[in-house]
């Protein structure tokens, strides 16, 4: 994408953010979480790697996006705060950074939230003096421990492009996906929760690929819990789900997976039924020995 390109989507993108400003005032939380962005960004400006760090979480990683919002071209880029910060430090030896973030969109629920930014500027070479042009938009998922938001994720470079990452199916990833299929079937509560990461983030994607617009409706397993012992003692579920694309990070730490499934939920009291079909994004993370999941995306949109 042109530098032309992107100045005109950055100016757009700051009308918008700019009227969104004016109608929903900071919250406490809000205000915390772009602190943390402006630790990052901070970091990076003065060459600092311990200040960019301290914006991190411990369970941390990081994709490229691949000029695309599209999760299938997207690629597992960090599977831990150690490889980003030993990349980092190489980065920031290498390279100064004059640029400036804004922030357009930040979402909270319970201990969750996620965050949209436009970084603009120049990354000047140390050696050289050569200086290139930035424009990057990214996607992060922040965590509340105790008082102190921390990143747990981000998505680097989205843009508009099209292109798809090719990928191989993992067998223990389809075994995991294979076994949330059967729990959720089989209405057992305690397996299907045992697959998925304490503080794992749930989404409904609203058949689209704008990053900024997905919703968060799960904040953590507590919350997912409370959900299914209202709903599951009432319906049964039969689900056919595809896998589309599984990436695995050369590390074994990472996994990202896309799958297609045809839902029928079907009412114990009576004979009313609803079936669907839908995208489904799953990430998953393997810190102690066993895959868990650590976020799930419903109703992703479909790829033009």
């Amino acid at each position: 994408m042109s530098l032309k390109t992107h100045l005109t989507r950055l100016s757009v993108t700051l009308l918008l953010a700019g009227s969104t400003v004016g109608e929903a005032a900071e919250t406490p939380e809000t205000i915390l979480i772009r602190q943390t962005l402006s630790a990052d960004l901070s970091g990076h400006r003065r060459g600092d790697a311990e200040l960019v760090l301290s914006a991190y979480d411990e369970d941390f990683a990081a994709y490229s996006g691949n000029e695309s919002t599209d999760p299938r071209a997207w690629q597992i880029r960090f599977e831990s705060r150690s490889s980003f910060a030993t990349s980092l430090e190489r980065d920031l030896q290498a390279n100064r950074y004059d640029t400036e973030r804004t922030v357009p969109n930040i979402q909270v629920r319970g201990n969750v939230a996620t965050a949209t930014t436009i970084d603009s500027g120049q990354v000047i070479n140390r050696q050289s003096g050569d200086g290139r042009p930035l424009y990057e938009e990214r996607l992060w998922t922040l965590l509340k421990r105790e008082d102190r938001w921390l990143v747990t994720s981000f998505v680097a470079d989205l843009g508009d492009q099209s292109s798809t990452v090719e990928s191989a199916t993992n067998s223990e990833v389809q075994a995991l996906l294979d076994r949330e299929e059967t729990a959720r079937e089989n209405g057992d509560q305690s397996d299907l929760l045992s697959l998925y990461a304490e503080y794992f983030s749930g989404y409904d994607g609203l058949d689209s690929l704008n990053p900024a617009s997905w919703k968060i409706i799960f904040s953590g397993t507590q919350e997912f819990e409370k959900y299914l012992a209202k709903r599951s003692p009432h319906v049964t579920y039969q689900i056919d789900r595809q896998l589309i694309s599984t990436q695995v990070g050369p590390e074994g730490l990472e996994a990202l997976a896309i799958g297609r499934e045809a839902v029928t939920v079907t009412h114990k009291r009576g004979d009313a039924e609803h079936a669907l079909e839908r995208n489904v994004m799953w990430t998953l993370s393997k810190r102690d020995g066993d895959w868990k999941i650590t976020n799930m995306l419903y109703n992703l949109g479909q790829a033009e």
